[in-house]
């Protein structure tokens, strides 16, 4: 019977095998202990911190600044009304409204 070597389990961000002295769990993928970060901030995550959407690592702060609700009553005070499309968090799937600061299709 031929030797075969269990089968490595790949980073979710670099795609190199993630040996269990290194790995982190999170978003149901194994990533290496350095490349548990933020996409956006490249903040360190750990266990309390970190969302993950369609295979990206996000801290809670830029979780929330890229996918979370938008317009007046979400943390912008009372000039939560801007001119902000989100294009410094990468958003490019949605023309944004300056009246309502909400996405239009």
């Amino acid at each position: 019977m031929p030797f075969t070597p269990v089968a490595q389990a790949n980073c979710g961000k670099c795609q190199k095998p993630v040996y269990a002295a290194e790995e982190v769990l999170a978003g149901g993928l194994k990533w290496h202990k350095i490349c548990f970060k933020c996409d956006l901030c490249h903040k360190r995550l750990d266990s309390t911190n970190n969302n993950e959407h369609q295979g990206a690592l996000y801290c809670k702060q830029c979780y929330g600044r890229k996918f979370g609700p938008k317009g007046y009553g979400f943390g912008g005070g009372a000039g939560a009304l801007s001119m902000d499309k989100g294009e410094h968090l990468g958003n490019q799937d949605c023309q944004m409204s300056y009246v309502f600061n909400a996405c239009i299709e």
